[in-house]
């Protein structure tokens, strides 16, 4: 089955502060609402970057967690959605660019494979680079309680720390995406293919 055919439907909810937002519901044990926001980072680069994470309430308001243990393990389903949300951003948008990367270490490795086993799909609609930041990404460890199957573990996730990065971020290099090479990207950048 193609990778794209596994996305769910999904809503563009709008445009807010030039953040574009979309949202579907993630579908198995239980229902999950989850975002999409593709925001502005570089304006004059014409860069967006792509977050989404669990819609939840609480009392103080609604957040996106983009940290969520809960889900329903239908990463396939979820990632194919954010890909079509990317393209649905391309059609206004065809100039533009996408990084993509993972807020955590495992995220990030997981997002690659996924790039890495739909690739040819992927290469259909979009031109896809790899890269590297001059400066090294530092990593936070945080400590997180999370329930599962009734019995509370905790775990540590290794979150990237954006904030040690300085302003203007210098990219050591970008190339062309390269399945073997995976593991040296910080980061993967997606624009749409020049001749659809």
């Amino acid at each position: 089955m193609d990778f794209l055919n596994k996305a769910y439907s999904y809503n563009f909810e709008g445009i807010t502060n030039e953040v574009y937002q979309f949202r579907f519901i993630s579908i198995g044990i239980q229902e999950i609402t989850k975002i999409v926001s593709i925001s502005p980072i570089n304006k004059n680069l014409n860069w967006y970057s792509v977050g989404f994470g669990n819609l939840e309430n609480y009392e103080d308001g609604i957040t996106v967690n983009d940290l969520a243990e809960i889900n329903n393990n239908d990463y396939d389903e979820v990632l194919a959605t954010v890909f079509m949300c990317i393209l649905h951003f391309f059609i206004s948008n065809p100039d533009h660019t996408i990084l993509f990367f993972g807020n955590t270490l495992h995220k990030h490795r997981l997002y690659k494979q996924k790039i890495s086993s739909n690739i040819i799909i992927l290469k259909q609609y979009l031109e896809i680079s790899g890269g590297k930041t001059e400066e090294q990404i530092k990593l936070i460890e945080k400590k997180q309680t999370i329930t599962r199957k009734g019995k509370e573990h905790e775990r540590t996730i290794r979150e990237k720390d954006l904030t040690s990065l300085s302003k203007s971020v210098e990219i050591k290099s970008i190339e062309k995406y390269n399945a073997a090479k995976t593991s040296d990207y910080q980061f993967v950048l997606f624009k749409l293919k020049k001749d659809l």
